[in-house]
C-alpha cells in the first residue's frame, strides 16, 4: 500500500462482495500461516450472504485508501457467547487487512474505530474470538491491550479459538 492517507467509515451496500473477497484473503493468509490448508476454507461466494447481512445491519466499517479503495474492514456487534452480557459488552467481530498491508498501521487504525464505537455505546469492554495458531493476531490484539479470559472452544488443527478481553477508558 503506497498510500497512507487512511480513512474509516461504514461500509457501503454495494462493497458486501469485495469485503467477502477481502476477508478471504485474509483469513486464507492467516489460516495457511497456521498450517490450514487452503482448499479448506470457505470461498467468498459461500460468506457473501454474511457480509451482506453485516453491511445492512450497520456492523461493519473499511479503511479506505484516498482513492477509495477499501483496504481493510471491521466488523462489531453483540457478543455471540451466552455467558457474556450484549448490554455492557461488543463483540469485534472480524479486522482484516489487505495482507499485502500488513504492519502498515491499517489494523490499528481499525482498532482504533472499534474502541470508539465502544465509547459511543457508552461501553469500556470488548471480547473477540481468535484462533490461537494466528500469532500474528494474537501479538497484534496483546500490543492493544486484550487479554485471554480462560474461555476457549475447538478450532482447526487441534489449535483452539481463543477468547480474549480489553477493558478501555472512556
Amino acid at each position: 500500500m503506497t498510500d497512507t492517507r487512511i480513512s474509516i467509515r461504514p461500509a457501503r451496500g454495494e462493497e458486501a462482495a469485495a469485503l467477502a473477497a477481502l476477508h478471504t484473503r485474509t483469513r486464507t493468509a492467516y489460516y495457511t500461516a497456521g498450517g490450514l490448508p487452503a482448499n479448506e476454507l470457505t470461498s467468498a461466494k459461500q460468506i457473501s450472504a454474511y457480509w451482506e447481512r453485516a453491511v445492512a445491519e450497520g456492523r461493519a466499517q473499511v479503511a479506505s485508501t484516498s482513492e477509495d479503495s477499501v483496504v481493510g474492514f471491521l466488523m462489531a456487534g453483540p457478543p455471540k457467547f451466552e455467558d457474556i452480557d450484549s448490554a455492557s459488552v461488543r463483540e469485534l467481530q472480524q479486522i482484516g487487512v489487505e495482507p499485502n498491508g500488513w504492519g502498515c498501521g491499517v489494523g490499528s487504525l481499525l482498532h482504533e474505530a472499534f474502541v470508539r464505537r465502544l465509547h459511543a455505546d457508552g461501553l469500556t469492554d470488548g471480547v473477540l474470538e481468535c484462533w490461537e495458531a494466528n500469532a500474528r493476531a494474537q501479538a497484534f490484539y496483546a500490543r492493544h491491550g486484550w487479554r485471554p479470559d480462560g474461555s476457549h472452544r475447538p478450532g482447526p488443527l487441534g489449535r483452539d479459538y481463543v477468547r480474549l478481553r480489553v477493558r478501555v477508558s472512556l
